[in-house]
């Protein structure tokens, strides 16, 4: 694994921390909300599927013309595309 790439999955990882102590320090209303939340976007992204999949194409395209040396775009790319995919007017794990 080359170097950028461990940094990265070094920054991933760290996120994915964070993420997990906020969604385990939210009250169980909120951590049952935004389940739900997960579980219909997830849905309606499955329901559409062929969209979907264009659209994480589109993503992939992206992420594959940067360079080894980008992975602060790459990462970047990643999380335009989440945000794209399950983005909501509520932040729930800002």
């Amino acid at each position: 694994m080359a170097k950028t790439n461990k940094v990265a999955a070094i920054i991933l990882g760290a996120a994915a921390g964070v993420a997990l102590v906020k969604f385990l320090s939210m009250p169980q209303e909120e951590r049952n909300e935004f389940y739900e939340f997960l579980k219909n976007k997830t849905r309606q992204l499955l329901d559409n599927a062929e969209e979907t999949v264009e659209k994480v194409e589109h993503y992939m395209d992206e992420f594959k013309e940067k360079g080894e040396d980008e992975w602060i775009d790459k990462i970047y790319i990643l999380k335009k595309m989440f945000k794209n995919l399950y983005g909501s007017d509520r932040n729930y794990l800002l």
